[in-house]
């Protein structure tokens, strides 16, 4: 699979973790989560990490990765609360310069919920049996 976001074109944050590498993984690895409907072993530390700690989201930690994955992915509603907060936070900060508060992982997180089908989130908004 090719990855949609690429290192070049992100600016170090001047953190270990806030490399380029590191904001295009992250980027690629939460659009691959959210795409797939938010399956829990998609959730990987380095997502839950960028989440609640290293890009400045506006996340608390609820105690762990498995914590915040029950309260923010484990029903459609969560997902979708999730999401809402999510795009605030990435448009809030959009073509920020700030990229030691991965300004620039935002703008282009803001810019894909943009651009994103409409499908792509339909599942947030199917009712459940």
């Amino acid at each position: 699979m090719t990855a949609r976001y690429q290192p070049e074109q992100f600016t170090d944050s001047g953190w270990p973790t806030g490399t380029p590498e590191k904001k295009a993984s992250f980027v690629n690895a939460l659009i691959r989560f959210i795409d797939a409907g938010y399956p829990e072993h998609q959730f990987t530390q380095a997502l839950y990490e960028g989440l609640h700690n290293h890009g400045y989201f506006g996340f608390i930690a609820h105690y762990n990765r498995h914590g915040f994955y029950d309260e923010k992915f484990s029903t459609p509603a969560r997902q979708q609360e999730f999401l809402t907060d999510l795009t605030w936070a990435c448009e809030r900060e959009y073509d920020s310069d700030r990229h030691d508060l991965w300004g620039d992982v935002k703008t282009y997180l803001a810019d894909h919920f943009h651009n994103a089908p409409t499908t792509l989130f339909d599942h947030l908004f199917q009712e459940q049996p």
